[in-house]
C-alpha cells in the first residue's frame, strides 16, 4: 500500500546562492531584476524535492525564506516599529503600526513566485499563501486591525485568484495564527471562519486547502499548548468550504488527540503532518508505525502525508532525509 505524499511549501535556500539571494531579501534587488536568480534557486529546490520522491512538490518559497515576515515591507499603510531580527526568535518578530488603509500594489510575492516556478516546472500544481490573520503578525494589538482586516482578506483573495489564473490546481492557506489562537483560547471558531473561507470565494476547479500548525520560528512552536481538540469546532464548520486540511500531528498533545481526526467531516481530506521539522529526522520504522495507527482512524482514500510544517528552517541535509524517510514510510519500504 502506498499513500500520497505532499509538501507544505518552504524548502532550504540553496547554499551557493545565499549571498546573491540576500540582496533580494534586503530589497537591494527588485522583483524584475531577481527573476534569473529566483528561477535558478527554485529549480534547485524543486529538483531536490523531486529526487526525494514526494508525489506533490511545491516551489520552495526561495523568494521569501522567512515565511510571512517578508510581506509587511511590501504593503502600503504600515509604519515599522521594530525591524525583523531573525537572530532573536519570537522576540525578533517585526512590529508594525497601521497608519492608513492597507494595500498590496506589488502583491505579497506568493502568486508572483508561483507563476515564475510554474513556468519552469509543469508538474508544479500546488501554491500557498498565508491566511489574512497570519499576515497581521506583528500588529495583533493594533487598534485599527479589525477595521483593516477586510483589506487583508482582499489581499489574500487577490493572490489566490492570481494563482488559480496561473494554473494552480490546489491552493493552500497557511494558518498558524488561527490554530494558535484556538489552542490558546483567545479566539473561537466562529471568529475565524469568514477570514479563512472568503479568499476562496470566487475560485472554482481548485482544491482548497488550509494548513493548521502552531508556528515555527527558530524551530519552536508559538504556544506551549499543543492539542488538536480546540480546532475541532472549526473543522466542523469548514465542511463544504474546503477540500483538505493539513494538520500538524507532530507535538505529543496533537498525537495524543489523533483519534479526533475521525470527527473531521467526510467531505474533507486529511493531510497528516507526521514528519516533525523541529527535530532530527525520525527513522522510517517510526514514521511507518504512525501511519499504521492513522489508518485505524482515517480511511486511506482520505489520507495524505507530509512534514509537520515547511522545511525552510531545517538544515539542508536534514530536510532531504526528513522528506525521503516520509516517502519511504508512505510507500511501505
Amino acid at each position: 500500500m502506498t499513500l500520497r505524499t505532499t509538501c507544505v511549501g518552504s524548502w532550504p535556500i540553496p547554499f551557493g546562492l545565499r549571498p546573491h539571494l540576500k540582496r533580494y531579501y534586503t530589497g537591494e534587488t527588485s522583483d524584475t531584476d531577481a527573476v534569473p536568480l529566483l528561477t535558478q534557486a527554485a529549480r534547485i529546490s524543486m529538483d531536490e524535492m523531486l529526487a526525494c520522491g514526494v508525489d506533490q512538490i511545491m516551489g520552495g518559497e526561495v523568494w521569501g525564506p522567512d515565511f510571512v515576515h517578508h510581506v509587511p515591507p511590501r504593503l502600503e499603510g504600515l509604519e515599522t516599529i521594530q525591524r525583523r531580527d531573525t537572530s532573536k526568535g519570537y522576540e525578533g518578530i517585526g512590529r508594525y503600526r497601521i497608519v492608513s488603509d492597507i494595500s498590496a500594489p506589488k502583491g505579497t510575492g506568493h502568486a508572483l513566485g508561483y507563476r515564475r516556478e510554474h513556468e519552469i516546472e509543469a508538474g508544479l500544481d500546488k501554491a500557498a499563501v498565508p491566511s489574512p490573520l497570519t499576515m497581521t503578525l506583528g500588529m495583533e494589538n493594533d487598534p485599527r486591525l479589525k477595521e483593516q482586516l477586510p483589506n487583508y482578506i482582499q489581499i489574500v483573495k487577490d493572490e489566490v485568484e492570481d494563482m488559480a489564473d496561473a494554473g494552480a490546481l490546489e491552493i493552500q492557506l497557511d494558518a498558524p495564527a488561527e490554530a494558535t489562537s484556538l489552542v490558546n483560547g483567545t479566539s473561537e471558531a466562529a471568529d475565524l471562519f469568514e477570514t479563512l473561507v472568503a479568499p476562496f470565494t470566487d475560485v472554482s476547479d481548485v482544491t482548497r486547502t488550509i494548513h493548521f500548525c502552531l508556528g515555527d520560528i527558530s524551530r519552536r512552536p508559538g504556544t506551549e499548548m499543543q492539542n488538536l481538540s480546540p480546532l475541532m469546532p472549526l473543522f466542523q464548520m469548514l465542511d463544504g468550504f474546503v477540500d483538505r486540511v493539513h494538520i500538524e500531528c507532530s507535538h505529543p498533545g496533537q498525537w495524543a488527540d489523533r483519534h479526533l481526526l475521525s470527527e473531521i467531516p467526510d467531505s474533507i481530506e486529511i493531510i497528516a503532518g507526521i514528519a516533525d521539522v523541529k527535530q532530527q529526522p525520525e527513522p522510517v520504522p517510526v514514521l511507518a508505525e504512525r501511519i499504521e495507527l492513522l489508518l485505524t482512524i482515517v480511511n486511506e482514500e482520505r489520507l495524505l502525508l507530509s512534514t509537520s510544517c515547511g522545511c525552510g528552517r531545517v538544515p539542508h541535509d536534514e530536510a532531504i532525509r526528513l522528506l525521503r524517510n516520509l516517502v519511504k514510510a508512505a510507500q511501505g519500504e
